[in-house]
């Protein structure tokens, strides 16, 4: 069996794995990443809604925004790539029963720098149409908007083999060991000895760490993301969430694309466009859209993926306390796509410096788990 060595083996080219190979071969450090499919970008991140957004009710998730959101407007002035970056924004309408709340997290993304407007329903409506009963009012974000995340992560996986980094493409990582201060990665028919592993495997990091006998609290649930026919209206909409019913909705290209998450299902690698959610998903959102009725579906052109879930719907980015030289940066619940720069640079200067001093990460440790700790609202 051949045996390699590096510094550093990330598992999973989406990305978050994507934006850490870079990070750390930047740093100089000699990285190779083993992905089980055969190309970047071919699990979640492929398959999202790529929204990005600084509208968080936490601090913590707003940093993260705060410092990758302008790395991805900035993307194609700093590193000479576009990615698809589109500042369409994001309009929350609010209801009555949580504008109050909402506002005090308005002040605190006020506070920290975050760009959001607050609107009444009728200012909104500018942006979309939609029936404004219940609602107290909305907010806007200007830097809030989508990213084209294929583009996005194979500006990162190109920008890291630039820098050194190895991509093996359809190694499927099978058997995890650590002895002494090495760890042993089996993919196939090959081993990689390096002196830490970054867990960067999305919706599969919880197997992940399985394979080396590690807790990581991360699972899957499936994502269904649905494409109206075309629609007639010139606006882009911003993507438009109704925190009522959580049912969001945006434009693409000439057509809508809807979805409402499903976060009570089980755990679990459910395949396949479910017609009965997509029924549950219109006739939840039809009061809010009226023009829903008329609204065609296109389902082909519909699609399903997978979040990486954790037990409070945030990441978990730093060492496990259980391995040392082990890493994690996984359990984004939906916000991976928003986070990928920021966490690419905390993993390599955790990797590099043995601490983070760009972004602090403290707050998405392992061990948060049952402390009292501000725990994310805005979970969409």
């Amino acid at each position: 069996m051949p045996r390699h060595s590096s510094d550093v083996v990330v598992i999973g080219s989406g990305i978050n794995g994507a934006s850490c190979a870079y990070h750390l071969a930047d740093r100089g450090l000699d990285v190779v990443v083993l992905e089980k499919e055969g190309g970047p970008a071919m699990g979640s991140t492929g398959k999202s809604a790529a929204g990005v957004r600084v509208q968080f009710t936490t601090e913590a998730n707003i940093r993260l925004s705060l410092y990758s959101l302008p790395t991805y407007r900035e993307f194609e002035e700093r590193y000479g790539r576009d990615i698809g970056y589109r500042a369409i924004g994001y309009l929350l309408l609010v209801p009555e029963a949580r504008w109050d709340r909402h506002l005090e997290s308005v002040a605190l993304q006020h506070r920290l720098g975050a760009p959001v407007e607050v609107l009444t329903p009728d200012e909104a409506r500018r942006y979309v149409p939609f029936d404004s009963d219940g609602l107290a009012g909305a907010t806007f974000g200007p830097w809030d908007g989508v990213i084209d995340p294929h583009m996005a992560c194979l500006a990162w996986v190109d920008m890291a083999r630039a820098s050194g980094a190895e991509f093996r493409m359809g190694a499927e990582v099978r058997h995890i060991e650590r002895t002494g201060s090495v760890w042993t990665v089996h993919a196939g028919h090959e081993r990689w000895s390096c002196g830490h592993v970054v867990n960067a495997s999305g919706a599969w990091a919880g197997g992940i760490g399985r394979l080396a006998g590690l807790d990581v609290p991360v699972g899957p649930k499936r994502i269904q993301i649905f494409l109206s026919a075309p629609h007639d209206d010139d606006r882009t909409y911003p993507l438009t969430i109704d925190l009522a019913t959580g049912v969001y909705l945006r434009s693409e290209g000439d057509r809508i694309l809807f979805g409402l998450d499903n976060l009570e299902q089980a755990f679990g690698f459910t395949e396949g466009i479910d017609e009965e959610w997509l029924e549950h998903v219109l006739l939840t959102g039809v009061a809010r859209y009226p023009w829903w009725e008329e609204m065609g579906i296109d389902l082909r052109g519909s699609w399903w993926g997978y979040y990486g879930v954790s037990p409070d719907n945030s990441p978990i980015i730093g060492p496990h306390p259980d391995a040392e030289g082990w890493i994690d940066a996984c359990g984004f619940s939906g916000h991976g796509i928003m986070h990928a720069p920021a966490t690419g640079v905390a993993v390599a200067e955790l990797v590099a410096d043995g601490r983070t001093s760009t972004v602090d990460v403290d707050h998405f440790r392992h061990t948060r788990f049952g402390e009292d700790i501000a725990v994310e609202a805005n979970v969409f």
